[in-house]
């Protein structure tokens, strides 16, 4: 089968397509034919070198394909499946208890850069019918990061005002839908103004450019209150600087991802002054998983991708770093299925 291998880190991603043996299934786990896999900012931490990361190494935790061979009991062969960030032992207290997340053998998801993928039952949901494999790919990662985030760490409660960082990228694009979806007043801040249209077809009722003053514009469009959720994707001191001033007395403040190296910095008393909450959301839990398909199923959010063939894999992260894409780059493989 093909493969796109990792085998040096530290500079611009450059992954090797070469041909390997298909990898077999063991106990609770299955083969998939992948039919797409999502790219996703974890992916360009790898390729920098950023994360502790075995070489050589085939990327991609965003995956959805048809089982051809399980070696479990959950799927067998013909089974539309799509893959979550982590796969768990299954029977510990945190997996039987719904909270995984805290599994002592949880492992991160990889190998979706291929024609087929090795993966464990316990990553894996049935896609439903009506939903297309490429769009199921990206849910529990572009979706179900934004959900987790919104409904269990800041407890966003229908009619509260969301602000929405990177609101033009791969997460920001679809935390806009789930934010909407949710029943939330939604400010979409995004360094690209001319996606100000697509945001608001996506649900935005605002959308604020970036800069030194953005802050007060998000002061402006939220009638001088703030924003009671800030959903920040990005991570960059520039942009926290302008969205935690933003944000409401007793606001949520929620960190789902990092796009450069710099450390955030804030006084203690800029978070106590406000009686703000200030927490992270670093993944998606099975159930979120699950409503987050349901939501893609009845068409409350609808999941954004550009396709590139595997050979192309190199071109769909020079795209992605020069912000050339709109949603999740996806890579498809010429023999998944549909």
């Amino acid at each position: 089968m093909r493969a796109a291998v990792l085998s040096r880190t530290g500079g611009p991603c450059v992954l090797d397509l070469v041909e390997v043996d298909p990898p077999r299934p063991g106990p609770g786990e299955v083969l998939v034919r992948v039919a797409a896999c999502g790219i996703c900012g974890h992916d360009q931490a790898d390729c920098a070198g950023l994360l502790e990361l075995g070489l050589p190494a085939v990327l991609g935790h965003e995956i959805s394909g048809v089982v051809v061979e399980s070696g479990g009991t959950r799927f067998g062969p013909g089974d539309r499946v799509a893959a979550k960030q982590f796969a768990t032992c299954g029977h510990c207290v945190p997996c039987t208890s719904g909270d995984e997340l805290r599994c002592p053998e949880r492992a991160f998801t990889y190998g979706g850069y291929a024609e087929y993928a090795v993966l464990r039952e316990t990553s894996l949901l049935t896609v439903p019918p009506g939903v297309d494999l490429v769009a199921a790919s990206v849910v529990a990662c572009a979706v179900g990061t934004g959900l987790q985030a919104l409904r269990a760490r800041a407890g966003l409660r229908p009619g509260e005002t969301v602000l929405v960082t990177g609101a033009g990228g791969g997460l920001g694009l679809h935390g806009v839908q789930v934010a909407a979806a949710l029943g939330a007043r939604v400010v979409a801040l995004t360094g690209d103004t001319g996606k100000a249209a697509r945001l608001r077809d996506l649900g935005a009722d605002e959308v604020v450019a970036t800069g030194d003053t953005a802050w007060q514009a998000i002061l402006n469009a939220t009638g001088g209150r703030g924003a009671d959720v800030v959903l920040d994707n990005v991570g960059r001191p520039e942009v926290f600087r302008q969205a935690f001033r933003a944000l409401a007395d007793r606001g949520r403040y929620v960190l789902t991802g990092q796009t450069g190296a710099e450390p955030l910095r804030v006084h203690p008393a800029f978070v106590f002054a406000k009686d703000a909450v200030l927490t992270g959301s670093g993944s998606t839990l099975m159930s979120t998983f699950t409503d987050a398909l349901a939501m893609v199923a009845d068409g409350r959010v609808t999941p954004l991708v550009t396709r590139y063939p595997l050979d192309d894999v190199d071109r769909a992260f020079h795209d992605l770093d020069a912000r050339r894409i709109t949603g999740r780059a996806v890579l498809v493989p010429a023999t998944g299925g549909s």
